[in-house]
């Protein structure tokens, strides 16, 4: 596991082959990879090791190291699973968010409350949140635009099945049936509530699953090559219940492929799911 070290302090490789991290070095590497972002050279699946690798060469060149693509990609997931917290704070009950500063604001006596339980999230609350704008635009959804994409305030109601598998299917005809002697199917409708996290999680989870499934339709067997990686950083879930849920992608390519065009959190969902099903 890597060291974040946020003094401004030189930085070093340990000899066991550890990178430790100044708060300089990750203010590169988070920026180096947004940029990538922002210029559109990411894949729908998520940073490639090329990728990990310029960020390293670009670090080793900048303070004379030699951190490897591994090091960079096993620093990154750290700030992944930031962000899956402050994503979580943001949505605590009471708390405000302050754009500008990019900081998430407790009333003093939730955030002694809070801080009592949870000492770690001292350094997210009440102050302004360090790399935050990198970490957004690296881990942050991409929102669906054009004329076909719905309003995030638009009514939700979209067809949902469980099959055997433990996944969503969502059909973008709801209502309708391919055999006009079956009867329509039921809708499952979610009132609208604009100031409901929930639902807007909910809303733009189940357009994306949604595009996924359509995206992924075909016959083809073919099995994405950075599957395992992508599964393996799945944050929350031993290694064991990630190595049957990989197994079970491998087993159908088809979802595997949809899988793979979402984003870290609607993943998210669906290994939950997956594992709340087979072994709760």
């Amino acid at each position: 596991m890597d060291t974040i070290d946020l003094s401004e302090a030189s930085a070093t490789t340990a000899r066991s082959g550890q990178a430790v991290w100044t708060n300089s070095m990750t203010t590169m590497m988070l920026g180096f990879l947004a940029n990538l972002v922002a210029d559109g050279k990411r894949t729908s699946s998520g940073f490639k090791m090329m990728h990990h690798n310029q960020c390293a060469a670009a670090l080793n060149e900048h303070f004379k190291l030699v951190i490897t693509g591994g090091q960079v990609y096993n620093h990154l997931k750290k700030w992944r699973k930031i962000w899956g917290r402050l994503v979580t704070l943001k949505n605590l009950s009471g708390a405000l968010w302050d754009e500008d500063t990019c900081t998430i604001r407790l009333s003093d006596d939730h955030y002694a409350g809070h801080c009592k339980d949870h000492k770690s999230d001292v350094a997210f609350l009440n102050t302004p949140i360090k790399h935050y704008r990198a970490m957004e635009t690296i881990f942050m959804q991409k929102t669906a635009t054009g004329k076909n994409a719905r309003s995030g305030n638009d009514d939700l109601s979209i067809d949902i099945e469980d099959d055997d598998n433990g996944e969503v299917n969502m059909s973008p005809n709801v209502g309708e049936s391919s055999n006009p002697n079956e009867p329509a199917k039921k809708k499952a409708k979610v009132v609208k509530n604009k100031d409901d996290p929930l639902m807007t999680t909910l809303q733009d989870g189940f357009k994306l699953v949604a595009a996924a499934l359509v995206k992924s339709a075909g016959d083809d067997d073919t099995i994405p090559d950075d599957l395992w990686e992508v599964v393996s950083g799945t944050i929350g879930f031993a290694e064991g219940y990630l190595a049957h849920y990989y197994a079970h992608l491998v087993d159908n390519p088809k979802i595997a492929r949809a899988f793979m065009s979402l984003s870290d959190s609607n993943r998210l969902i669906w290994v939950s799911r997956y594992v709340t099903k087979n072994f709760a």
